[in-house]
């Protein structure tokens, strides 16, 4: 209205052809938009191209996508920005730890293990809906190895996420040189292929580059992703994701508080549709689920999915944790898992079809109080295929197992077995400790230059493990 008002008031100009002209274009903008082929065009646009145009409006973000290739020991796209960190001594020497670590270890696991599932796990090797991972850390590249084409991975367990504002804010010099950390934290998954939460723990919480944000986001780079959004997030009461604004996290972190906090990812390879990876901070047994506001709502959202779960330190073969497993029993349409996961008997032949994988020997000794003498007999009495590589806790190949089970009805009820573990407890059978019964052989520990001392700065107080892992 202003330029129409100054326009009336220039002497001797007549607007009415530019009215006209204005009111022609606009009809003509009208007739187009009400054409009778609009709404059939709009109909034709299919669910895929609806993700295409979504993909499509994602914009990589680069700060993200070359921090996460910084610290899984790749250049930069940006040189000029992090020059003084690729260019820095620690760095260099990281890169090279990484480098080893990550090419040994995708040869010994995850090459084999994406070979494996593409070959037994067909079709859902190939799903594209929900992925859950419980008791997981930051295991990205065993997931991605078993079902890498989900558009939502759900992981959760004890670990500190980590605030991603406050790593904004350090200098690219000042995180090549606190990389140590999330180092030792990574060689941990990718030496034994689980993680050791209180160990962990400690790694977690030193330097400057703190919490699960940097294992993510360097198995992010590893794997080939490329890094579109990153947010800090927590559940409302409802079980909603909402977003943390930057700089006012949870201090202490810790997965005992009510407020259940995490990250939220969105990444995607080149040319290919963009996937969502959560992961949250929480104790997942019964008392923490009824406190912790907004993560029962929240897991009851996660169906159909494909569960994977493996180096659970066997607890839902207990009672305190039988809700989550009941969750997970009746939300997946398939379960991966080894011995450590849930028991054997929980997976009834009328509901399931279920393909054992590897040997069943028993657990090793630090849990050789869940001995599942039903699980033993199935491997000695059923069509057990090989495994040719080390999964879990049986690191060495040849010693692992897992369990395939598949839902013959997802729609139909599930009828779960009455938990007696508690009450049988006491007559459970200790297996025998024989000379060979030792703990699990870890492999040879790489020859890479030891790890610095931590600064001496005012670390916070690490919260209690619970050894979910």
């Amino acid at each position: 209205m202003g330029r129409a008002f100054v326009l009336l008031r220039v002497p001797c100009f007549d607007p009415r052809p530019y009215l006209w002209i204005s009111i022609g274009w606009i009809t003509l903008w009208s007739c187009q938009s009400r054409s009778p082929l609009a709404p059939q065009r709009e109909a034709t646009l299919t669910d895929t191209a609806k993700k295409e145009t979504l993909a499509s409006a994602l914009v990589l973000d680069p700060y993200w996508s070359d921090l996460a290739r910084v610290i899984g020991g790749l250049p930069p796209r940006d040189t000029l920005y992090w020059r003084l960190a690729i260019s820095d001594t620690a760095w260099t020497a990281h890169a090279k730890r990484m480098e080893y670590l990550w090419s040994t270890s995708a040869q010994k696991l995850f090459i084999p293990l994406h070979q494996w599932a593409a070959a037994e796990l067909f079709p859902y090797h190939e799903w594209k809906g929900l992925v859950f991972y419980p008791f997981s850390g930051a295991d990205w590249p065993t997931i991605q190895a078993l079902y890498p084409f989900g558009s939502r991975y759900v992981f959760f367990g004890l670990e500190q996420e980590g605030d991603p504002h406050s790593v904004r804010l350090l200098a690219p010099q000042e995180i090549a040189r606190n990389l140590w950390g999330p180092y030792a934290a990574m060689a941990d998954l990718l030496r034994l292929s689980f993680f050791k939460t209180k160990e962990m723990q400690q790694f977690l919480i030193r330097g400057k580059v703190r919490g699960l944000l940097p294992v993510f986001l360097a198995f992010f780079a590893r794997t080939g992703y490329d890094i579109y959004e990153v947010r800090h997030i927590y559940l409302t009461p409802d079980g909603k994701i909402d977003t943390l604004p930057g700089g006012r996290s949870k201090p202490p972190q810790s997965p005992w508080d009510t407020v259940v906090t995490g990250l939220r990812f969105v990444i995607a390879k080149p040319n290919q549709p963009p996937q969502e990876v959560i992961y949250l901070s929480f104790n997942a047994d019964n008392s923490g689920l009824a406190r912790q506001k907004g993560i029962l709502p929240f897991l009851k959202t996660l169906q159909p999915s494909v569960t994977f779960i493996k180096a659970a330190s066997y607890l839902m073969h207990g009672a305190d944790f039988s809700q989550i497993r009941s969750l997970i029993l009746t939300q997946s349409v398939a379960i991966l898992q080894e011995d450590s996961g849930i028991p054997y008997r929980f997976f009834d032949s009328t509901a399931w079809k279920v393909q054992l994988y590897g040997v069943y020997n028993g657990p090793i000794p630090l849990f050789r109080r869940k001995f599942q003498q039903n699980l033993y007999q199935a491997y000695r009495t059923q069509a057990v295929k090989p495994l040719s590589f080390g999964i879990g806790y049986h690191l060495v190949p040849g010693t692992s197992n897992l369990l395939w089970a598949v839902r013959k009805d997802p729609a139909a009820p599930l009828h779960l077995p009455v938990d007696t573990l508690s009450a049988r407890k006491a007559s459970t059978p200790l297996l025998p400790l024989t000379p060979k019964d030792t703990l699990p052989t870890v492999p040879p520990p790489i020859s890479t230059p030891a790890l610095p001392p931590a600064p001496e700065d005012s670390l916070p107080t690490a919260a209690p493990s619970g050894d979910s892992e």
